[in-house]
């Protein structure tokens, strides 16, 4: 019988003919097979018809695996008129897929045979026909090897186009001509958000195929080439909110002046962009864990078969009426991709090395996880430097203000400045005012239950945008830097800073009948805004200080006044840790005689700054 005969006329030598022929191929072979069973029982007997059928079955594929491996390989390549090579590797896995699924009727077929020998006669061998059935399918499969074994290198060729496209969407959406336009930047930070998610669907596709085309052998190569995407594409995200935050800051006093509330509430919506990300490799690496489960047992259960059979002897083993796709594609990722280790009989362990590999798998995507961090961290410093952009432009000439070294001057009437008292200057109420005010304007977005699930997707690690300002003010005053966090975080300089009258210690900021702060997840979001930007202005603030090259008796009153009103602004705030103990202990030590000796002998990091603090502000005084 000519096995190519009741095969359908050869396609045209195009990928796509291709795919949509072979399955129509396989339906005849399959009606092969059924007259083939017909004949070979009225011919050769029920005994001899099984064996037949798997023959028939081989000889059909034997003459064409060459040409059925070029037609795959053209199927893969770009053709001239598709030089992306969009699809290719999807067309790949549904002529695989195709294939599984004619793989499992034709062992029904050449099976139901058996079974009828095994019905009339107790002497049928089914190890026999298990072995040479399973050899024909490995056999019809083979074309498909190369794709199994090199999945990983694929799945990045593969995602190239798609990922260029993705990245230069992202690049384009930053890309305004005047960022410190509300409008601008509402459109930036919308298309961002948009363009977040957008990987993913590449990403699930290519979980599909992983477990397709490895079963999850070797499984580490190909979630390293999904970690990669990921990565890259959190990577570019990344760089487009800092291209972004950059080009907003580039002019501080434009920024400065034009700042509203809108400002603030386009800066919160970035977080949604990392909070967005998180939220779906989040889910992916649950989806992966819960797919790498099940190929774990599909293992176990493939070893545990194949143990009985290599145990059995041929008179009690039962043959299988039928194998699933499942199975099928269990036995054929195991022969393509398993080693020594996954063998029957193996010592590593039930199902091999690899089902154990698959069950240690917690972090899939490890280095887009880093990406992701990275990601929230440059959020966190966008929103940071438009809601910092006033109090860094009020802050920045400070420290070279004439009023430093001003002189009491009498008036024509007898009376001096002292006389009516002094007051906060303008450059640190309207640090205040802005302060203020960013209470009102962080509520709008915490107010909206969705945006605030999104960002708090990304909201540890929030407090290191506040870090700069610190390490500057340590490097300022010669410290160590190991300071920093601790100078920074304030509870431990209490132990240093000398107590002051009760309302002043009442004001430390960390006594809990002093702040009763609202635990709604909305004010816990404000109020680690509001922490860092209390922190940030602090920080700067201090910094500037230090950098004042000489004060007057009238310059540290007017010091002295302008961070007492400091102090009642950061303790309206209603944040634990504000107003920080250097606000208040560096207006009483601008003002009073040095008491820097009391920490003589204390040599940790953060009494030796605070040391250098006070001796830097009795230098400048001097």
């Amino acid at each position: 019988m000519d096995p190519e005969g009741p095969a359908p006329a050869a396609p045209a030598a195009t990928p796509e003919s291709f795919v949509s022929w072979l399955p129509t191929w396989y339906d005849a072979v399959l009606s092969l097979l059924t007259e083939e069973r017909r004949q070979s029982l009225a011919v050769f007997g029920p005994e001899l018809a099984p064996e037949m059928m798997s023959k028939v079955l081989s000889e059909c594929f034997r003459p064409i695996l060459g040409s059925f491996q070029t037609r795959l390989e053209s199927v893969l390549r770009p053709s001239a008129s598709k030089t992306t090579g969009a699809g290719s590797l999807e067309n790949i896995c549904a002529l695989y897929e195709a294939t599984l699924q004619f793989l499992t009727l034709a062992y029904e077929a050449v099976a139901g045979s058996w079974h009828d020998v095994a019905d009339a006669t107790t002497s049928a061998s089914g190890v026999k026909l298990y072995q040479s059935i399973t050899g024909v399918i490995l056999q019809v499969a083979s074309p498909f090897l190369v794709y199994q074994q090199h999945l990983g290198e694929l799945e990045g060729q593969h995602s190239t186009v798609a990922q260029q496209l993705i990245a230069k969407d992202i690049r384009q959406a930053v890309s305004i001509s005047n960022p410190n336009t509300v409008s601008m930047l509402q459109d930036a930070t919308e298309r961002l958000k948009g363009l977040a998610p957008f990987i993913f669907p590449l990403t699930e596709a290519a979980v599909v195929r992983l477990e397709l085309l490895t079963g999850g052998y070797r499984i580490r190569e190909s979630l390293s080439t999904i970690d990669s995407i990921l990565s890259t594409h959190a990577g570019e995200l990344a760089i487009a909110i800092r291209t972004l935050s950059a080009a907003m800051t580039s002019n501080q006093a434009d920024l400065a002046n034009s700042f509203d509330d809108m400002h603030v509430s386009c800066a919160l919506e970035v977080l949604k962009v990392a909070g967005t990300f998180q939220r779906c490799l989040t889910q992916l690496e649950n989806t992966t864990k819960d797919r790498a489960t099940l190929l774990a047992q599909r293992m176990v259960a493939l070893s545990a078969q194949e143990k009985e059979l290599d145990e059995g002897s041929s008179s009690s083993f039962l043959l299988p009426d039928a194998l699933s796709v499942v199975e099928i594609d269990s036995l054929l990722t195991r022969q393509a991709l398993g080693g020594d280790e996954d063998a029957v009989g193996s010592e590593t362990g039930e199902g091999g090395t690899a089902a154990a590999s698959l069950r240690r798998i917690d972090l899939p995507y490890p280095d887009a996880r880093e990406a992701t961090t990275r990601l929230a961290q440059s959020c966190h410093a966008f929103v940071f430097d438009v809601c910092m952009a006033v109090p860094r432009q009020h802050l920045i000439a400070m420290s070279t203000m004439s009023s430093w070294t001003k002189e009491d001057i009498p008036s024509t009437s007898g009376f001096t400045d002292a006389s009516y008292g002094t007051l906060p200057q303008s450059y640190i109420t309207l640090v205040g005012e802005h302060m203020l005010a960013l209470v009102q304007a962080l509520e709008p977005f915490a107010s909206d239950p969705e945006s605030l699930a999104l960002a708090n997707e990304v909201m540890n690690g929030v407090r290191s945008v506040a870090l700069t300002p610190w390490k500057e003010l340590v490097s300022a005053i010669g410290a160590s830097d190991s300071a920093v966090e601790a100078m920074m975080g304030g509870k431990g300089l209490l132990e240093f800073i000398p107590k002051q009258d009760e309302e002043d210690e009442e004001d430390d900021g960390w006594k809990d009948d002093d702040v009763e702060e609202d635990d709604t997840p909305s004010a816990t979001f404000c109020n680690a805004w509001l922490d860092v930007f209390g922190l940030a202005v602090t920080g700067r603030l201090l910094e500037r200080i230090v950098r004042i090259p000489r004060l007057t008796t009238k310059g540290c009153e007017h010091l002295s006044a302008d961070l007492n009103y400091m102090v009642n602004v950061l303790a309206a705030l209603g944040v634990s840790g504000h107003p920080h103990p250097l606000v208040h202990h560096v207006a009483q030590v601008v003002v009073e005689s040095d008491d820097s000796g009391r920490l003589a002998g204390n040599n940790s990091s953060l009494a030796v700054a605070l040391k250098l603090l006070e001796e830097r502000i009795a230098v400048i005084r001097s």
